[in-house]
């Protein structure tokens, strides 16, 4: 049986209960949830005793944590060894609609927001632009490292100062290991960019 509702298009079965958002949420403000699920999220599989004793808070916290991540779907027991319970991360994409901007949230988004301690613009920006420019800047560092857009271009479109802009940059490179080895994000001068196209926004959508 398929359905097809205002809210809902074919989820190929019976709906079923969603109980995952309220820690979904909260993976976008809390930095030490965001890192435990991070730190699930880059490994093969982890057990509960590794995640307890790399986390920046307490076994207890970080057990809290964990139940909480599997309740919500968003980790899954794999099996255990020895009696150690194993975990990975679920994948996840999450649209919603602000001011007829639509915004996905994936773990990568959550991986970059996870090092927001290490990273003080990430919280900057979070905190004073909210999470759709801050998700519109991650997809422009992307292009970015890809040759699409410049730092100047990527400032101009989310409205961020030249500096914050470069220091945005700088961070989600080395986050998420983008560009090449021995290359960091490259800087312009107003004379090393072609006037840009009122629409590029349009255009980078468009391709």
């Amino acid at each position: 049986m398929s359905y097809d509702t205002e809210h809902v298009r074919n989820p190929g079965g019976a709906p079923e209960r969603i109980t995952g958002i309220p820690t979904f949420t909260e993976l976008l403000a809390n930095v030490d949830l965001a890192s435990l699920y991070t730190d699930i999220y880059l490994s093969t599989a982890t057990t509960g005793p590794e995640l307890a004793e790399t986390a920046d808070v307490s076994k207890k916290t970080a057990y809290e944590y964990l139940r909480k991540l599997e309740r919500a779907g968003l980790v899954s027991e794999t099996g255990d060894s020895d009696g150690t319970r194993s975990y990975e991360a679920t994948a996840f994409e999450m649209t919603f609609t602000v001011s007829d901007v639509e915004v996905s949230i994936t773990p990568e988004l959550v991986v970059v927001i996870a090092h927001a301690d290490e990273f003080p613009v990430i919280e900057r920006v979070l905190e004073e632009r909210g999470l759709v420019t801050f998700a519109l800047a991650y997809d422009l560092v992307v292009a970015h490292s890809e040759g699409n857009v410049t730092v100047r271009q990527l400032a101009t479109l989310t409205d961020l100062s030249s500096g914050t802009a470069y220091d945005i940059v700088e961070a989600i490179y080395e986050i998420a290991d983008l560009g090449d080895d021995d290359a960091g994000p490259t800087t312009y001068s107003p004379n090393d960019v072609a006037d840009e196209p009122t629409d590029l926004l349009e255009e980078l959508t468009d391709e």
